[in-house]
């Protein structure tokens, strides 16, 4: 099982230098103005079209939760050797949760969130990555 999303984009291009640097891998499939990423780790069929965008449409944001913290500094290693801006947010406290994020911002500016879940928090709470006018609260609009 694999979970689908599917982001209209401006450019075909800049979002493919983008998620091939943040998922490590080249498109499963390319076609003139598309291209997917059909992954088992993580287990996303991701395909980008280009076409009219309205960013967000509803979605706060896109991530990718992770198994443990050797997981997250794999990715936070790799993410390093590119040159996508990475915004760490360790000991967030929000969506309910204790967590350490990693968060990126695509060309189109969906959002992403690659995190460990820490614990529980008692409260909504709200990402202190909320300050940078590219990402909103955590879990918000």
């Amino acid at each position: 099982m694999r979970v689908h999303i599917s982001l209209n984009v401006r450019s075909l291009e800049y979002s493919l230098a983008f998620y091939e640097a943040m998922l490590g891998t080249a498109p499963s499939k390319r076609r003139d103005a598309y291209a997917n990423f059909r992954l088992d780790e993580p287990p996303v069929h991701l395909a980008l079209q280009e076409g009219a965008i309205s960013v967000g449409g509803g979605a706060s944001h896109f991530g990718i939760e992770l198994p443990d913290q050797e997981s997250l500094a794999g990715w936070r290693s790799r993410l390093e050797q590119t040159d996508l801006d990475v915004l760490v947010e360790d000991a967030a406290r929000c969506c309910y949760a204790k967590a350490d994020k990693l968060w990126l911002t695509d060309p189109d500016g969906y959002r992403w969130e690659v995190w460990v879940r820490t614990g529980e928090h008692e409260g909504m709470g709200a990402s202190r990555i909320a300050a940078k006018p590219d990402i909103a609260l955590c879990c918000g609009n």
